[in-house]
């Protein structure tokens, strides 16, 4: 028996110079619709994608800032102005400051140090030998803390440093390891609130600093209650050990 003609019209023969044209056309439409999904694919994929955040991280730059160093229980600077301004300060690497500020409490000095900012939170990273005590300053008092209320935030302890703008992501369980080396170098630990652009900076219920206290936390949702301190511009969560719970 012979076969039916729409058969034949559809048979690929290797050697022939030209493809059967129903066969033709089927593969002509396979082909674009691929090319479409290997365009398409990666473009939702891109979409998909967490967008990064909009931390700086001024690398190779040093800035000259003066102002009143302020050394408990973080080290920062606070800059004179119509508006209270304010950084906080760390060191190289995956170190804080409190070693390079030592001694250094109320005095007026020129600094100059690399810019990492974020949603207006400033810290400088302090160049080696970065800091000089100006001559005419006088030794005065840093700013003093004011408890404000107490509160409870729910959101993730993260490295002050790294979250602000040296790393992206700054925060997650991909930025877990990093973040605790820095916590245990003695960088300001934060809590990042959920679903906002607010963090504060984590201290003993005393006033005193963490350093290395808790950074098998780091990256991890936690609850914390606390007492909500402010000290110049710069925002503070007064709280225990105890008081910082993990979210299953």
């Amino acid at each position: 028996m012979s076969p039916e003609p729409s058969s034949i019209d559809d048979f690929y023969v290797g050697y022939d110079s030209m493809m059967a044209p129903r066969l033709a056309r089927r593969i002509r439409v396979a082909a674009v619709g691929l090319l479409l999904m290997a365009v398409a694919l990666p473009l939702m994929l891109i979409a998909a994608q967490s967008r990064f955040a909009p931390g700086v991280f001024e690398f190779g730059r040093a800035r000259v800032v003066e102002g009143r160093l302020v050394e408990f229980p973080y080290p920062a600077l606070d800059v004179d102005g119509p508006t209270q301004a304010s950084y906080w300060l760390v060191g190289p690497g995956k170190h804080g400051a409190a070693t390079l500020v030592r001694g250094l409490d109320g005095r007026r000095v020129r600094l100059r140090g690399t810019l990492i900012e974020r949603d207006g939170e400033k810290m400088l990273q302090i160049v080696p030998d970065g800091i000089e005590t100006l001559s005419a300053a006088s030794k005065t008092k840093s700013s003093a803390p004011v408890r404000i209320r107490t509160v409870r935030v729910v959101g993730e302890l993260v490295d002050s440093k790294c979250h602000l703008g040296v790393m992206k992501p700054g925060e997650g369980p991909l930025h877990r390891d990093c973040a605790v080396r820095c916590l245990l170098g003695a960088v300001p630990p934060m809590i990042s609130e959920n679903g906002t652009r607010s963090r504060l900076a984590l201290m003993r219920a005393d006033g005193s600093p963490f350093f290395s206290d808790f950074p098998s936390l780091a990256g991890r949702p936690i609850a914390v209650r606390g007492t909500l301190v402010r000290q110049g511009a710069r925002r503070f969560l007064a709280v225990d050990v105890d008081d910082i719970e993990i979210i299953r």
